[in-house]
């Protein structure tokens, strides 16, 4: 792993607001380069999965939903916070089920990224779901109001052109999930 270009001074930190969803908090680095100290703005968050579930029928289990950020819906795939050191298979097949009420088989992990490093300090693993199939009727959490869509996997990257998918999270595990199919 590369040493950091700049150094924490963790003397100047300061939590500026937390809840049951984030830390924010500003925190000083020094640049070893330069020596210039500056105050970055970092929300600590809950890692993430997300699931790339494929039916036998050779579609993609989304579910729409609404995003505060964005101020509208989001079609995206299924997913949600990993608690600490859980194991994100567990907690993406877990989230899959009480999202959509899909279960398959051959869990496995296609990636981890950073969500968004600049100002972010969560990780996003996406996982794979093969074989997924229908068992139950969704049970998502009380402030989700989820609806479950199924693409065909051909549309996938017309829809992410398109931008009928444009959850940036979303898209890459899909791109990395496509590429590992090629």
């Amino acid at each position: 792993m590369n040493e950091s270009s700049w150094l924490p001074e963790s003397d100047a930190d300061a939590t500026l607001e937390k809840n049951w969803l984030f830390t924010l908090r500003r925190e000083r680095f020094r640049s070893r380069l330069t020596g210039v100290a500056h105050d970055y703005y970092v929300v600590h968050l809950a890692d993430a999965v997300h699931v790339v579930a494929v039916t036998p029928e050779n579609q993609v289990v989304l579910v729409r939903q609404f995003r505060a950020g964005s101020q509208r819906d989001s079609l995206e795939t299924p997913g949600g916070l990993l608690e600490p050191n859980e194991d994100p298979l567990v907690a993406g097949a877990r989230e899959l089920k009480e999202e959509t009420g899909y279960v398959g088989e051959n869990v496995r992990l296609i990636g981890q990224s950073w969500s968004n490093p600049s100002i972010l300090s969560s990780r996003i693993t996406t996982i794979v779901v093969e074989n997924a199939q229908r068992i139950a009727p969704p049970q998502p959490d009380q402030t989700e109001e989820l609806t479950v869509e199924l693409l065909p996997v051909a549309e996938i990257e017309s829809a992410i052109r398109d931008g009928r998918i444009d959850h940036s999270l979303a898209v890459l595990g899909l791109l990395l999930w496509q590429s590992q199919q090629r």
